[in-house]
């Protein structure tokens, strides 16, 4: 037990980074100079007192007159954009009202910040009330609404100007933000970048999970962002979806965008639940610490005017570490990475092999090894989520099923059983002493094949593999070299700390029914971890 003590701390402690990572910041208080998430409060205890949706027009004055009056008395002037009538998907007719107000910059060049008054009524005979929109999407106002504040109230002159969009009717089709692109496209041919804020939940950190295409020059100005939050495959695999927020409108119409939303505890998502009382401060100040910071850039840098601003030819690859850190780099530079990654892996694995600390054939059956674990991982929890489909009487989808009773610990603890059969795997060895390096020769061999082909089919996903490779392949030669096999472990701690919070996002954005898919992402960096940290029990024996 004692020589496995290291690597239990080392998982430990990545576990715990990992988990730092997804608390959102303290809220600050009133009198705070920046973004305060407990004057923002204000407005969403006042918009989500009741349901207000698209289908119930009367509901939605109130909300209408409350924005018109916090930003009128900002001293902006707002515009109502009518349109109507509109027949939605469910066959409701609706008239939409969206609101408008600007402040001007000397450039001419302005971004675009969007979010829904509306909440979610009750679409399916089965779903509880209509949503109170506390969350979906007060947070989206009430951070608005503080950022006008803030801005207005320095007095200072903008450089580039910042312009508000409240869109109706959102949650019924994204029928305001159409209708603005369909109807008065002329009118945003002034903004070069449009930040929508949107919720899939509550609570938890706010996550920047969609983009425009060709996003370099987005994400460059993303970057400003105080504890940015954002992972590059996410808006792969959300351009696969069919889902979509009033980003998608302005996307369509070429609009390079960001877009957030909290992801957390969806039982609260689209139910009466969401209101004021549930919503988290954590959250909302997240919105804002995020999203102010890169407003107030724009607004003051000359750099950002003009309709080319952040027009690019190339996507970034990005993931955020710990609280704050937040890495980015162009495809350009990720193909490098790859290609400098595999030379040094199999330069180094012929060097393995050629001193006779693995064999050939024993590193390529480990790597058929590891390759089976994935598989069975998958069929694991494809078999799992179909099983608790039938159980609940509900539809197994693979991207939505949620409710499942204590889903969180059954997804955790599938992963620990994982992470433990990766660990037991990668002590066995097939020979005893010189013979020690197959599991991990295979383990970076199939993470290599892995990044490869992720380069092609889902390149912002290559950070998954490229990094624990770079980690665990520079702590091991670490170990080698100074001849301390604690060393190795760095690999482990760095590992674990990145893919905690992405399969803990993962799980959240497609729930249970995407189990199956969760164990095989978490399956080749746990192979990986699990390799390294026995890999010390071979050092000092070749």
């Amino acid at each position: 037990m004692r020589k496995h003590l290291p690597a239990l701390l080392a998982v430990c402690a990545g576990v715990l980074l990992g988990f730092w990572a997804l608390l959102p910041p303290r809220p600050a208080g009133l009198n705070a100079p920046g973004f305060s998430a407990l004057r923002a409060r204000r407005d969403i205890d006042v918009i989500a007192k009741a349901p207000h949706t698209a289908w119930d027009p009367p509901s939605l004055v109130p909300v209408r007159d409350h924005i018109r009056g916090r930003l009128a008395a900002m001293g902006l002037t707002v515009t109502t954009n009518r349109y109507g009538p509109i027949q939605d998907a469910f066959g409701h007719t609706c008239t939409l009202e969206n609101l408008a107000a600007s402040i001007p910059g000397r450039s001419g060049s302005c971004l675009l910040l969007v979010s829904h008054f509306d909440s979610a009524p009750k679409k399916r005979p089965k779903e509880e009330e209509g949503s109170c929109g506390a969350g979906d999407d007060g947070y989206g106002v009430a951070t608005m609404l503080e950022i006008a504040g803030l801005l207005t109230a320095s007095k200072a002159p903008l450089e580039n100007g910042i312009r508000f969009l409240f869109t109706d009717g959102e949650e019924t089709g994204l029928l305001g933000a159409r209708a603005e692109m369909e109807r008065n496209l002329g009118a945003y041919q002034d903004v070069n970048l449009v930040i929508n804020l949107e919720a899939r939940g509550i609570k938890g950190p706010v996550v920047m999970f969609e983009t425009g295409r060709n996003n370099l020059a987005s994400l460059r100005m993303y970057r400003r962002a105080h504890r940015a939050f954002a992972y590059s495959f996410a808006v792969d695999v959300y351009r696969r979806m069919p889902n979509g927020t009033d980003l998608t409108e302005f996307i369509n119409k070429g609009f390079s965008g960001l877009n957030f939303a909290v992801l957390e505890d969806l039982s609260y998502y689209h139910t009466p639940r969401d209101n004021p009382a549930n919503i988290s401060l954590g959250s909302l100040q997240h919105y804002g610490e995020q999203v102010l910071p890169v407003v107030r850039a724009y607004a003051a840098d000359a750099r950002y005017g003009g309709r080319e601003a952040f027009v690019s030819r190339q996507d970034m690859v990005y993931f955020s570490w710990l609280p704050g850190l937040f890495f980015s780099w162009s495809r350009n530079a990720d193909r490098l990475l790859s290609g400098c990654l595999a030379v040094l892996i199999l330069a180094w694995a012929g060097w393995t092999l050629a001193t006779l600390q693995a064999t050939l054939a024993g590193t390529l059956r480990w790597l058929l090894v590891w390759a089976g674990l994935a598989v069975a991982s998958l069929a694991a929890g494809l078999g799992t989520s179909f099983l608790l489909a039938k159980a609940m009487h509900a539809m197994w989808r693979l991207t939505y099923l949620p409710k499942v009773p204590h889903e969180r610990l059954l997804t955790w603890g599938m992963v620990v059983a994982l992470a433990l059969v990766a660990y037991v795997l990668g002590g066995r060895r097939a020979h005893k002493g010189r013979m020690d390096r197959a599991p991990l020769l295979g383990a970076l061999g199939l993470n290599l094949v892995l990044l490869l082909v992720m380069s092609v089919v889902m390149p912002g996903g290559t950070f998954l593999f490229s990094m624990p490779l770079l980690v665990c392949f520079a702590a091991v030669v670490l170990a080698d070299v100074t001849q301390r096999p604690v060393a190795a472990l760095i690999g482990v701690v760095f590992t674990v700390s990145l893919f905690v919070p992405v399969l803990h996002l993962f799980s959240l954005a497609l729930t249970t029914g995407a189990l199956g898919i969760l164990l095989l992402i978490a399956a080749f960096p746990l192979a990986l971890a699990g390799s390294v940290a026995r890999c010390e029990d071979g050092l000092g024996r070749r």
